[in-house]
């Protein structure tokens, strides 16, 4: 049985790639427009380009969905410091991000900030005391708690 502050970042970790979601279809638009407005002098390449953000976009999503599934359900220590060292960098970029509301909007930039705080929230969540258990049991180092 998991423990409830897994569960707890189950949910945050998944809110936060639900709100990813909707930022990014939110704004597909403008990215696109941007994509070929960067390839306008060659325009053969505009399709490569647009075929490179989708890309981009779905491996973002497989590899989050990947680090949610090896951390939640496998108890994967390696998964978990990954998610911290993805956080770390995004919180690196969070000031970059509230910069540029001015060019890119205020409802990108507040669900931008959505996800980093339910990001933060998931992240909190692995350094409890019931999943810090739960992941020292996973290896075997430790016998899991008993279930009450």
């Amino acid at each position: 049985m998991r423990p409830q502050s897994i569960i707890r970042f189950e949910q945050a970790y998944l809110a936060s790639i639900v709100v990813w979601g909707i930022n990014t279809a939110l704004g597909w638009g403008t990215q696109m427009a941007t994509v070929e407005a960067s390839f306008a002098p060659m325009p053969e390449m505009i399709p490569a380009g647009r075929a490179m953000l989708i890309g981009f976009t779905l491996f973002a999503l497989f590899v989050s969905l990947l680090l949610w599934y090896f951390t939640a359900r496998k108890a994967s220590e390696v998964t978990k410091w990954i998610i911290v060292a993805f956080f770390g960098l995004s919180a690196v970029g969070l000031p970059f991000t509230l910069a540029g509301f001015e060019t890119t909007g205020v409802l990108p930039v507040a669900l931008n900030i959505v996800t980093f705080v339910l990001t933060a929230v998931a992240v909190w969540m692995l350094f409890r005391p019931d999943a810090s258990a739960w992941f020292r049991a996973s290896d075997g180092s430790v016998p899991p708690p008993p279930i009450a």
